[in-house]
């Protein structure tokens, strides 16, 4: 079950930036597109904890410690992006005017989201292959 896991966070976590984000910016002004991501990231990030939080269940009946680790990792950063960061980036956003000091919080601020994303895919993709290669336990 554990596959089925990472399987659904790693689909979702690609479906954003590879079909949402592409889709809402060519479609939506300026206005619209600041509605609609500050309604899509919290759902975003809860679904990520959900599904880790199923993912831990699951692997503490496997009695993996790695995995436990694994799970319980994503989801602090699942909790970290939703409850703290993505204030904080959306606070920011509002207070870009005319000083570049906000918009460089602004663009380091979201760049931190990414780059937090981009390794809880990376660390999915090596769990998953891991116990595929190694494991292979459903």
């Amino acid at each position: 079950m554990v596959i089925f896991i990472l399987g659904a966070i790693i689909s979702f976590m690609f479906f954003f930036p590879l079909v949402i984000a592409p889709t809402i910016f060519k479609n939506l002004d300026e206005k619209q597109v600041k509605l609609v991501l500050r309604s899509f990231f919290p759902k975003y990030y809860l679904y990520g904890i959900v599904l880790t939080v199923i993912g831990l269940i699951f692997s503490s009946h496997q009695d993996d410690l790695i995995l436990i680790i694994s799970f319980l990792l994503l989801l602090m950063s699942f909790i970290f992006l939703r409850q703290y960061l993505t204030p904080v980036i959306n606070n920011a956003k509002d207070n870009i005017t005319d000083d570049v000091k906000n918009e460089v919080k602004f663009k380091r601020l979201h760049l931190l989201s990414v780059v937090i994303n981009f390794f809880q895919i990376i660390f999915c993709i090596v769990l998953l292959l891991n116990i595929l290669i190694f494991k292979f336990t459903i």
